[in-house]
């Protein structure tokens, strides 16, 4: 990413939690942010409809209203920004850096973390714990459900990567048998 682009990135990210403050909704905005972005990069055609610059901005909009429908209404607002100004391909990037700084300010810092199946609040609690001692970090954990990790753990801190997935031990025994 170019210095431009991170400026540009880093400008909506701030517009967005401006907005979140505002509403008194940052942890919606944030957790929200991250899940919309997910969620796009495994919908293409939803990626697609939202990215493409032939369809009227107001259809674009349309179609955020009507999959936020649930959403915090600051959550809508910050999609609208971004799916108006032609930014969806920047949301992933924008929603991590928002996310980034909303854990900050609660003085925590941001674990994106994958696991094959939901986890209850205990489970949670305890992998929070666990990553907590491995970085000398208090962390906020952002969980998101990926079976491509079949099973264990795959957690992102800052640059840290911390990889406990089956998926991660399987390609090591093939890698190991030379395919």
């Amino acid at each position: 990413m170019s210095d431009a682009d991170t400026d540009r990135v880093s400008r909506y990210a701030e517009a967005i939690l401006e907005v979140a403050r505002g509403e008194g909704a940052l942890d919606a905005v944030d957790d929200e942010l991250l899940r919309i972005a997910r969620a796009l990069r495994d919908n293409r055609e939803l990626h697609d409809a939202l990215t493409d610059q032939q369809l009227p901005a107001g259809r674009r909009l349309e179609v955020i209203d009507r999959i936020l429908e649930a959403a915090h209404p600051a959550t809508r607002t910050a999609m609208a920004l971004v799916v108006t100004a032609g930014r969806v391909r920047d949301l992933s990037e924008i929603a991590r850096r928002v996310a980034e700084r909303a854990a900050a300010e609660r003085q925590r810092e941001l674990a994106e973390v994958y696991v094959a199946v939901p986890l209850d609040d205990d489970r949670r609690d305890r992998l929070r714990q666990a990553l907590e001692r491995v970085t000398g970090k208090d962390l906020e954990l952002k969980v998101f459900v990926d079976p491509a990790v079949v099973g264990g753990v795959r957690a992102t801190i800052g640059d840290t990567v911390i990889d406990g997935s089956v998926a991660r031990r399987l390609d090591e025994v093939r890698s190991r048998m030379g395919g």
